[in-house]
């Protein structure tokens, strides 16, 4: 099995902007997110499995010994990760929606910055 880092480096090679190419995919969840809002239960589950793998994918690559981000990003990014994954694991009638919505758009915003 490849490691995390690996896989994203491989990734990286097909794209000029990398971090154009992780904003593009932080807004394509927050897309089927919203989208999901208006859709049926089948929808708003497979777009909140998006984003749980979304983010289970920044805690691997945060965590990867590997990464080349500073240890502070290292650590504040593990530690929204965790956040976001432990809001995901409330059952879905109880999840702050809005709050796990800002806090991925922010991330698609700084990547855009």
């Amino acid at each position: 099995m490849r490691k995390p880092l690996e896989l994203y480096r491989a990734t990286r090679l097909l794209a000029s902007n990398t971090k154009a190419l992780e904003a593009q995919v932080f807004r394509r969840v927050l897309y089927q997110l919203e989208l999901a809002q208006q859709g049926s239960e089948l929808e708003q589950t497979k777009a909140l499995a998006d984003l749980r793998v979304l983010w289970l994918t920044v805690s691997g690559l945060v965590s990867d010994p590997d990464n080349h981000l500073p240890l502070a990003l290292q650590d504040t990014l593990q530690q929204l990760a965790v956040a976001v994954l432990s809001e995901l694991d409330v059952p879905v009638a109880e999840q702050d929606r809005p709050w796990l919505v800002q806090v991925t758009t922010q991330i698609a915003e700084g990547l855009e910055a």
